[in-house]
């Protein structure tokens, strides 16, 4: 006579049986530890970014003629001060060739898209905003 396994019966893990194990209790801490420090460490960069005055975006550049390039870019001010941009302009290796500062008034406006000249040594190959920061009043 043939025997049918029972529906009900648990799967013998040494058999091969497709139960999982299931995680201890000191695996569960450890694992509910890691995420909330996870989550901690990323509402505190979250609040960090959303704390600066100034926030740029680079739009692109134009750098046709061995000694000039210009640089266009978005700035956001989000308090009432102006803002000081320092824009550069790199070589194939990387560096800089060209340095300009741009100065933002708040006065235009919070949202603002500026195209900043840039004098160079030689070609550059690329011009980015390396930073933007309040000026003081």
């Amino acid at each position: 006579m043939m025997q049918t396994p029972d529906s009900t019966e648990q799967p013998d893990r040494r058999s091969g049986g497709t139960a999982r194990p299931t995680m201890s209790r000191n695996g569960l801490i450890w694992s509910g530890i890691g995420v909330a420090a996870l989550i901690a460490i990323v509402v505190w960069f979250g609040l960090s970014m959303a704390s600066d005055p100034v926030r740029w975006a680079d739009v692109g550049f134009v750098a046709e003629v061995p000694t000039e390039a210009s640089a266009t870019y978005n700035v956001y001010l989000y308090t009432d001060a102006s803002a000081d941009c320092t824009v550069r302009a790199l070589n194939s290796s990387f560096a800089e060739v060209g340095v300009a500062i741009q100065h933002v008034d708040r006065a235009d406006g919070a949202e603002q898209v500026i195209t900043t000249p840039i004098v160079t040594t030689e070609q550059a190959t690329t011009a980015t905003v390396n930073y933007c920061v309040p000026t003081p009043e």
